[in-house]
């Protein structure tokens, strides 16, 4: 019987359930499409990198329980609204003669009924949308396409079964407990009870109205002067200030906005303007709190999406990127060991039976440490702001020197001539300068720099930048010296560069690479204790991209899961908030009002009511992004591509909302 009635209860009030459903069917198939990301083809591959694979895993395992969070916290909050809403009709069942116990089975039977409808949808609907992903990863991580096949991932499955069944669970727990604290009389006079306005003096909201316009002033001022470079607590001054000023801004905005309209007599008498802007002036007033939130949420998502998507960016620049050599390698010098053979990459591939074939060009060098700071060279012409670049780049420290000799030889191997050396010049070949405008200040107006009191000349004006060995970083200075230096020296690694022939590329590839995957596990420690670090152009390529694309898996799983728990609260608060008004619609009626303009004036308050938070998170984000403006390339695609998916995901919740209540008043006739 209470399945019947369960069963019947769904089928009747499925115009009601439809958001809901929407929003769990949703949360399902984002749940199981980026679950299944180490199933697909593309990351498989990648998993043969141990640190991807490793961060693969603890990045998923952390954010799925993050999100199954979010999204728990958001379902118990959709079920409390429809409880909220069925108050009568629950009233009317205890004035029938059924118990609270067998009240909250009905509801149990529903959540289940409920619970394995949308799980089956969500993880059908998710099989096909990780199809779509699998192609998209593919492409982030620039793969062969044509190994694209089709995907489908137990693990996933498995996994969103078990996070929605606890969620589900804690709901029904949930409906207990707020079936058990109801009183009969609340439920019958549920609907008649109004919103309380809490904010209803005209001066004290049109002067919190300006005090949230002077926090948020204060917070965006801040954060566009200092970015993300400001110290920790200076931050969390900003970010406390832009919450709060967001906070007083929904408190006080119905109350001051509708006073500024009540002075203009012309438009506010007009039509049913009068009962449009009440309906909204309720509505804010009492859900500030929930619009503040979801305002914030918004505009994390379109922060998390917009990053994802530039970076997405990044990875098609680096994808592009040319490099000099095919590999390089470094052994770390023991300090206390000298130019010993302890110290020498050639004697250690020597000692592990590596050799080089002759169709791999390559050149051994060493690279070392001069008795100079990069502060102590640049500092007449560091600013403060500069000093402080160079300290969070990790580009402070002595500076790395190479011979002429060695230096040549990585020339050679790239087809480039010679530089010639006296023995009182040094040659400087930094990036340097794209962080810092010291160094190329210091070159252009000093003729010597000073190693250990003795002068020597600067061979060139501006400084060669072009890297000595392509795993070396994009922050590189080195001098290089003559072979004969005076100065004190001290190894800091002992290193070769690779250029493989075209016709034996992927055959040389495959050799260093596994070389180096052996070398990162240790292979050869008993044979020789240096420490060895080599990368492939490839594994270079295929690290930056991992790591990038788990940014965006990260960025676009978190905005997704955001924007659907933001829109699917505004469609429920307003559908909620339509029953409880129907009867003012009724009365709307009864004095003549057509449907024409009732249908207008649900339109003006749903698109109003999603359009308020979204446009303050716009602005947020704006002035977020211009403030971290030097941490991405900015292009226009994901500025499209973020604005897409924002407008389909919130539009849809939005269209959905406004039919949802039409129907709804329309069936009160």
């Amino acid at each position: 019987m209470f399945s019947k009635i369960a069963f019947n209860n769904v089928k009747r009030s499925f115009k009601d359930y439809s958001i809901y459903f929407l929003t769990l069917t949703l949360g399902v198939c984002i749940f199981y499409s980026f679950n299944s990301l180490d199933s697909q083809q593309a990351i498989q591959e990648m998993n043969k990198n141990s640190v991807f694979r490793e961060s693969l895993e603890l990045l998923m395992s952390g954010t799925s329980v993050f999100v199954s969070v979010v999204l728990g916290g958001l379902i118990v909050y959709a079920n409390n609204f429809l409880i909220k809403k069925r108050k009568r009709e629950l009233g009317l069942y205890m004035t029938l003669g059924m118990s609270k116990g067998k009240i909250s089975r009905i509801l149990i039977v529903e959540t289940l009924l409920i619970g394995v409808v949308s799980l089956v949808a969500g993880i059908g609907l998710g099989i096909i949308v990780s199809q779509g992903l699998s192609v998209l990863t593919a492409n982030i991580l620039s793969m062969d396409i044509e190994k694209y096949t089709f995907v489908f991932s137990l693990g996933a499955m498995i996994k969103s079964i078990v996070y929605f069944g606890i969620i589900y669970l804690l709901v029904m727990i949930f409906n207990q407990y707020t079936i058990s604290k109801y009183k009969l009389i609340d439920m019958l006079n549920a609907s008649k009870r109004n919103e309380e306005v809490k904010l209803k003096n005209s001066v004290v909201s049109v002067l919190t109205f300006i005090l949230s316009l002077a926090f948020l002033v204060f917070a965006y001022s801040r954060i566009l002067k200092t970015g993300l470079n400001a110290a920790s607590m200076e931050l969390i001054i900003t970010v406390l200030a832009g919450v709060f000023g967001t906070l007083l801004f929904f408190f006080s905005l119905s109350s001051f906005f509708i006073h500024i309209v009540q002075k203009n007599k012309r438009y506010y008498l007009k039509d049913i303007n009068i009962f449009v802007l009440r309906q909204i002036n309720n509505k804010v007033n009492t859900n500030f709190l929930s619009m503040t939130i979801i305002c914030l949420m918004l505009f994390l998502t379109i922060s998390l999406i917009f990053t994802a998507f530039d970076l997405k960016g990044t990875i098609d620049k680096n994808s592009a990127k040319t490099f000099p050599f095919d590999a390089s390698a470094f052994l770390v010098a023991d300090q206390d060991e000298g130019e010993s053979e302890v110290n020498n990459i050639k004697a250690y591939l020597n000692d592990i039976d590596f050799t080089f074939e002759p169709n791999e060009k390559h050149a051994f060098f060493n690279e070392y440490l001069l008795d100079l700071s990069i502060e102590d060279l640049l500092s007449k012409y560091l600013s403060e702001q500069e000093q402080i670049a160079i300290q969070e780049n990790y580009l402070y420290g002595p500076v790395s020197a190479i011979k002429i000799s060695d230096y040549n030889a990585i020339l050679d191997l790239k087809g480039q001539e010679h530089f010639d050396l006296k023995d009182d010049e040094v040659l400087v070949v930094s990036s340097y300068g794209e962080i810092i405008q010291a160094l190329p200040e210091y070159m252009k107006n000093e003729e010597n720099i000073i190693i250990e009191n003795k002068a020597y000349t600067l061979k060139n004006d501006v400084a060669i930048d072009e890297n000595i060995r392509i795993n070396k970083g994009s922050k590189f200075f080195y001098l290089i010296i003559p072979d004969n230096f005076k100065g004190n020296l001290q190894l800091e690694f002992s290193s070769f560069n690779v250029v493989y022939e075209e016709r034996s590329f992927e055959k040389s590839e495959e050799k260093f690479s596994n070389l180096f995957y052996e070398l990162e596990e240790n292979k050869y420690r008993n044979i020789h204790p240096g420490l060895v670090i080599g990368s492939t152009i490839d594994q270079i390529k295929e690290r930056e991209n991992g790591s990038a694309a788990l940014f965006i898996f990260l960025g676009l799983f978190l905005g997704l899961v955001f924007i659907v728990s933001s829109a699917a609260v505004m469609a429920l608060q307003q559908l909620s908030d339509a029953s409880d008004s129907l009867g003012r619609y009724i009365a709307l009626k009864k004095i003549g009002v057509t449907d024409k303009m009732i249908n207008g004036a649900i339109l003006k308050q749903c698109l109003i009511y999603f359009l308020l938070p979204l446009g303050l998170a716009v602005i947020h984000s704006i002035i977020g992004i211009k403030a971290v403006s030097g941490m991405f390339h900015f292009n226009y695609e994901s500025i499209l591509v973020s604005s897409v998916i924002l407008v389909i995901i919130y539009g849809g919740y939005f269209y959905a909302t406004y039919i949802g209540v039409k129907n709804i008043v329309k069936g009160s006739n």
